[in-house]
Order: structure tokens, then sequence, then C-alpha cells
């Protein structure tokens, strides 16, 4: 089986570093297999290597967050199944807001609180995408 580089990031995200051993463990690869990989990811500057073994670079965390605005390129792939069907899901509601209808709303100041930029569910105003995110995926913003 190959791991796609998204389930590996998620990976050294949640544990904070990772050792080839914990790529053994998750993805049942050879040790040689996964000291290769976390190398690769390295030399790609999404990883570094820290005391406690291979932790995320900056760039890793962008790669992260661009994951989770558009998905990655793995069909297969759990985290990134419904962001390819061409529309949002509201995290609170489920309502799904088609593509092509998403607008970045620009920052609003209500009198006890700020909302800041980004894409919101039109039913329960929460909201789906942050400007940055929505950004990534190209979403264009409301007219003025």
């Amino acid at each position: 089986m190959k791991t796609n580089k998204h389930q590996t990031l998620l990976l050294v995200k949640k544990e904070g570093g990772v050792r080839a051993q914990d790529l053994v463990q998750q993805f049942a690869y050879s040790s040689g297999t996964a000291r290769s990989y976390l190398s690769y990811h390295a030399r790609q500057d999404l990883l570094e290597r820290t005391g406690r073994g291979y932790a995320l670079t900056q760039r890793g965390l962008d790669r992260l967050e661009f994951f989770s605005a558009s998905g990655c390129d793995n069909y297969e792939c759990p985290p990134c199944e419904g962001k390819r069907a061409g529309y949002f899901s509201c995290p609170r509601c489920g309502y799904r807001l088609a593509r092509g209808k998403a607008r970045i709303r620009p920052e609003r100041n209500f009198l006890m609180a700020l909302r800041p930029a980004g894409v919101y569910c039109p039913l329960c105003l929460s909201q789906i995408r942050t400007e940055k995110q929505a950004r990534l995926v190209e979403i264009p913003e409301t007219a003025k």
C-alpha cells in the first residue's frame, strides 16, 4: 500500500513528531521504506529532523492547510472525499453550498462580536472556510 502524503502529514501533526517506527506501526511499512519516506518529505521541506524524530515545517503546515481547503490528489483519501464533490459542507448543519455559489464575505464588526472574513453557511451562518482557505481554492469575494 502506498501511503499518501496527506495521511503522513496528518499523523506528524497529531503526534507532534514521528520516527520511522511510527510509520511502520501505522502503515505497516518496512523500516527501510519508512526511513526513506520520511527523508523524502524532509527533502521536500515538509518535515524537519528534530530530537524527537521528524516534525512539520511551515511549508508542511501550509500543505496541510491546502489539503484542508481543497483535498489531496489521492481519490480514495477519506478526509478529502467530499472536497472534490463540487460543494462545501457546513460543519454545523450539513448544508451543501455549491462551489459556484460560494463567496468570501468581508470582515464585519457587529456590536458585540467581530465576524472574520470567510465563506459562511446561508442557513446557520457558521463559517465553512476561512479567508485564507477560500483564496487557496480561488473562491471570489462578494461584490461590494
